[in-house]
């Protein structure tokens, strides 16, 4: 990942606006020397960001260099932000395909575009485009036509590591929009839930998606804090909010609390420094692989990404 660029914001900035206190700024918790946590003040802006982070390195021109951010994250975090003033107002939202899919790239990408994300599927990537088994030097051999080097590793040995790396940011997009994820994560039954005033604020992290073990299940659901007192959520079983909406509402914050500082890598964020001691006990203490992680190291998870790879190759989807 690049030291310099442009800022790469993988925690979109308006997502993060709706911590924001008085002062304008929101408290950002992080572990900068070893296991102590420390509270800043800080911007929306100014966290949660990496510079160069979705860029084609080496590429001059910027425009190219800035097109996975330029053309497909910031249109995404656009219209996210739009969705999001209209969730936390308490409007009537999600009621047209339009914005559901909105949305549901937007939840996507928060699976996928971390920069722990983008390392691992980088150095898989370039892993697997440099290994010669027996199943490419099958397709090779029916590739190849004379004047082509007789093997394939001659073929793979003179590939640029840049050019597979360009590759790799390439195949992000159709991992967040993944349209089998896509089409389940829409069929689910979504709303919001305000907590009272009287329970405790919601906080959020840089990994501030709740997922359940699957998303067919009855008991499946996605949980995202969008605001200090309020949440997103999809569930298959309209039982799950019943569950939800009868618990007690501090139990409920806290659960919230637990699991998104538990996940987080490098930052959880409230609107207040007055969560040091609860983000101290938690923090990192429950991270798990991410969905980049778990599909490549998934047999079934990867043929269904191939065969994503497949449909757009042919013009089958966008």
């Amino acid at each position: 990942m690049a030291d310099e660029g442009q800022r790469h914001h993988y925690i979109p900035v308006a997502y993060l606006k709706n911590w924001m206190n008085a002062e304008g700024k929101i408290c950002q918790y992080s572990k900068p020397y070893d296991e102590r946590v420390v509270a800043k003040s800080k911007h929306p802006s100014g966290t949660g960001y990496v510079r160069g982070l979705y860029e084609f390195s080496g590429v001059e021109d910027q425009q190219l260099r800035e097109a996975l951010e330029h053309e497909f994250m910031r249109p995404v975090d656009t219209r996210a932000a739009e969705l999001l003033q209209e969730m936390v107002a308490g409007e009537q939202t999600m009621n047209s395909v339009e914005k559901r899919s909105s949305w549901t790239t937007f939840l996507l990408s928060l699976m996928f575009r971390m920069p722990e994300d983008i390392h691992f599927h980088k150095e898989r990537y370039l892993r697997d485009w440099f290994k010669a088994d027996p199943k490419r030097r099958k397709h090779y051999k029916k590739l190849w036509r004379p004047g082509m080097p007789n093997r394939v590793e001659d073929v793979i040995v003179r590939m640029d590591p840049q050019e597979i790396e360009w590759r790799a940011l390439d195949a992000l997009v159709p991992l967040m929009t993944n349209p089998r994820i896509g089409e389940l994560m829409n069929r689910m039954q979504w709303g919001t839930f305000t907590l009272p005033f009287q329970a405790p604020a919601l906080l959020t992290s840089d990994r501030p998606l709740i997922l359940s073990g699957g998303l067919i299940d009855p008991d499946s659901h996605i949980l995202l804090p969008i605001s200090p007192k309020k949440f997103f959520y999809a569930v298959n079983d309209r039982g799950v909010v019943n569950f939800m909406t009868t618990r007690n509402p501090s139990e409920l914050a806290f659960v919230i609390n637990r699991t998104v500082t538990q996940q987080a890598v490098s930052y959880v964020f409230s609107q207040w420094d007055v969560h040091a001691e609860f983000v101290q006990r938690h923090m990192g203490t429950g991270q798990i692989p991410s969905l980049v992680e778990r599909m490549q190291n998934n047999p079934a998870a990867l043929k269904g990404y191939k065969r994503v790879k497949r449909l757009r190759k042919k013009g089958l989807l966008p």
